[in-house]
């Protein structure tokens, strides 16, 4: 069978990671709650999680992968020899930040979730000096992704998380039928967290050495490819830590908010990331690869404008049914499709405005990842990274107002209560933090304090993608691949075609909405089933009328079966 290509095999690999992780992610919230012992969860996953993102995929994807697909293609050994002089640089870095924030884990949680108090401060503690210890390891498989989508296998190195997940899977299954309570669940759970790592590093590690024999371990950093992939590297980490501080200040300013904003907010993000990996990052992966051996600049940037047009096509389908179907969606997720009914209906309905907050920035946010892909493949990491800077700035600014006002609203019984008692100009009432008691105490009603957080970062968002438009329309310097304003169809950046590719997802939504609040009385389940459903086939429908290109290769994919399966029908035994 012919293997598949491109942006395709890494959606598929995306596709099945993510699908596992939505699994893991409804367990989790359902066993561990919203509330302490979830809340400190989430926030031990923060330093792991920085540490990985932070050093990996997002750094590598900068700095890393066009220089050595630039290689591979002319020098097999040479690449080889630059692969393993990075592997050593990340794993000697790694594994002293997590030696690090094992002996330092008390002032870190301390600097990252400033409001933990008590229980959850201590639970939060112990946790992360469990899951830290995975970090060396998953970072090590962000090089893995490396090295594989430079060689075009992109879909061992997307679909290997699997083992990550199922890893955790296991363990919570585990510890329901054996009847583990409390924070004793957590622990196994972190620790599951670290095998699951090891375990996904291993499945990765023989398609690399298939890809590329001549790769071997060493500690070359001073020799010209490695030297200027690291000196790369600080402004690509750099762009990425903005971002990652953002993830930190966020979880620091919702420690400071009422019990289980920490834990609504991870709820939320793993279905507001779902379409981002699936859509965003397979595309963009593919596409980074391919600009990185481009010397066209007019190739580039035609061939960006496309592939906008068609992110930005499926990212606005996967919002619309978050805004029509968002609340049955997170229900039939986080209580299991109704079979373990553990997550009260105020926190489900929390989650789903988290949700619905975090989609706002959906679209920029995939589009903002093609646009780096441009300033990455020209060499240029520095530019992003500045621009990554103030998005960071004006999400915390915009998050941190509405935050506190917006956690004096209350969800009670599915409805909201408490706007009549914010008033703007008293600082007192509206600006100051809630007493600590009250803050801490599970027992008392969810509040909205989370849903300006996500505000602040959709906003954010928005601000990076036009700083990026403007960087790549602008030709700032002279980069051979870079394009000038006038290689872009149109001299735009979608071509002049963005609003083509919204109508489907409008249409979908002015359906679908009316849609599940008829059919309210009906299990979540069901009112997701027949709502995406419905919704689907707007959006097809809408997408081929329009000559969609997008759609037009979807229905083009699927089309090669049909011919195969009628003729397999029509063949004499």
């Amino acid at each position: 069978m012919r293997r598949p290509q491109g942006a395709a095999a890494a959606a598929a690999g995306i596709g099945v990671s993510r699908l596992s992780g939505l699994a893991r992610t409804a367990l989790i919230t359902n066993i561990l709650g919203i509330g302490t012992i979830g809340d400190a969860f989430a926030a031990a996953m923060r330093i792991p999680n920085f540490l990985q993102n932070l050093l990996g995929e997002g750094a590598l994807s900068g700095a890393f992968v066009p220089a050595y697909s630039s290689l591979a293609d002319r020098d097999e050994r040479a690449a080889g020899q630059l692969a393993g002089a990075i592997a050593t640089f990340l794993l000697t870095v790694t594994a002293a930040a997590a030696l690090i924030s094992i002996f330092l884990a008390r002032p870190l949680v301390r600097l990252i979730a400033w409001g933990f108090v008590g229980e959850r401060y201590e639970l939060t503690v112990s946790l992360v000096r469990i899951t830290v210890c995975a970090t060396a390891v998953a970072v090590l498989s962000a090089w893995c992704l490396g090295v594989l989508n430079s060689h075009r296998r992109f879909f061992l190195s997307y679909v290997a998380p699997v083992l990550w997940n199922a890893t955790q899977i296991a363990v919570l299954v585990g510890v329901l039928v054996w009847g583990v309570v409390g924070a004793d669940r957590a622990t196994a759970l972190a620790w599951a967290v670290v095998a699951g790592a090891g375990a996904q590093v291993l499945v990765q590690l023989r398609g690399v050495m298939r890809a590329n024999p001549s790769i071997s371990l060493n500690f070359r950093w001073r020799e010209r490819a490695a030297s200027g992939v690291i000196r790369r590297f600080g402004p690509a980490v750099a762009g990425r830590g903005v971002l990652q501080i953002s993830a930190f200040m966020d979880l620091a300013l919702a420690s400071l908010l009422s019990v289980g904003a920490a834990a609504a907010m991870a709820a939320a993000q793993t279905l507001y990331l779902l379409p981002l990996s699936l859509i965003g990052t397979s595309i963009a992966a593919a596409e980074l690869t391919e600009l990185s051996r481009a010397t066209d600049p007019r190739f580039v940037a035609h061939r960006t404008s496309d592939r906008l047009c068609a992110a930005v096509f499926g990212i606005s389908g996967v919002v619309a049914v978050y805004f029509a179907a968002g609340r049955p969606l997170t229900d039939s997720m986080f209580n299991l499709a109704g079979f373990r009914n553990a997550i009260a209906t105020d926190d489900l309905t929390l989650i789903a405005l988290v949700l619905g907050a975090y989609s706002l920035g959906l679209g920029p946010l995939v589009a903002s990842r093609l646009c780096q892909n441009v300033l990455f493949a020209a060499r240029d990491t520095r530019t992003a990274a500045k621009i990554a800077a103030v998005r960071l700035a004006v999400s915390l600014a915009i998050g941190a107002a509405l935050m506190f006002p917006l956690d004096r609203v209350l969800v009670v019984d599915g409805a909201l209560t408490g706007f009549g008692d914010i008033d703007l100009g008293s600082a007192d009432s509206t600006w100051s933090l809630i007493d600590a008691d009250v803050r801490s105490d599970p027992a008392l009603p969810a509040r909205l304090g989370a849903v300006g957080l996500a505000l602040g970062a959709a906003v954010g968002a928005w601000v990076e993608l036009g700083l990026l438009r403007r960087a790549v329309l602008r030709r700032r310097r002279v980069l051979p691949s870079l394009p000038s304003r006038s290689d872009w169809p149109n001299q735009k950046l979608f071509g002049g075609k963005l609003l083509r590719h919204l109508v489907p997802a409008a249409v979908a939504f002015a359906v679908g909405l009316p849609t599940a609040l008829v059919l309210d009385g009906l299990p979540a389940i069901l009112r997701v089933i027949a709502t995406v459903a419905l919704m689907a086939g707007l959006l097809a429908g809408c997408a081929l009328g329009l000559r969609l290109d997008a759609a037009r290769a979807v229905a083009s994919q699927v089309s090669r079966f049909l011919p195969l399966q009628r003729q397999d029908r029509g063949t004499p035994d």
